[in-house]
């Protein structure tokens, strides 16, 4: 019985959820997943850890599953970059060119393995960011850098026509 109850109170708390799609905005936490809140999510890493973004080519609205799979991509990575090389420097890098948007997070940590000794390219939270963006055409890649540190990229479809 008391697995019941605690099956019943999970699903009074997040049963809301299931009633939205993942990438639509949910009323209890606020507007959806956007590029446009790319400061907030920065600043949001930044306490503890040097995180810098740039800017390249014109920035454009993006078809929404882009700019949703761009912020993910970009959340994923810091978080990534956070549990493997705490403490080092990160950069964010978008650029814009007229067939899409391509995405880099590079960190300056040491460190390349996961925890268990299993590569840190094998994590979960990137195969699922990997999956997210090539459902989308897109391509990533993610991988140890020859100098130390991590790199995440990925090059997301959405060209300037579809956009105007």
């Amino acid at each position: 019985m008391g697995a019941f109850a605690q099956w019943r109170r999970m699903v009074l708390a997040h049963g809301h959820r299931l009633l939205h799609r993942a990438d639509e905005p949910d009323p209890l936490t606020g507007p959806p997943p956007s590029l446009n809140r790319l400061d907030a999510l920065v600043e949001g890493f930044a306490a503890g850890q040097s995180v810098r973004w740039a800017l390249a080519g014109a920035p454009r609205p993006l078809p929404e599953a882009v700019d949703v799979a761009a912020y993910r991509i970009i959340e994923e990575s810091l978080t990534n970059a956070r549990r493997h090389a705490p403490g080092a420097p990160v950069a964010v890098r978008l650029r814009y060119d007229p067939q899409g948007i391509t995405i880099e997070v590079r960190d300056d940590g040491a460190d390349a393995a996961a925890p268990a000794g299993e590569p840190r390219g094998a994590d979960r939270g990137l195969m699922a960011v990997r999956r997210r963006a090539e459902r989308i055409g897109g391509t990533f890649s993610a991988g140890p850098r020859p100098d130390g540190g991590f790199t995440v990229q990925a090059v997301l479809p959405a060209p300037e026509e579809a956009a105007e």
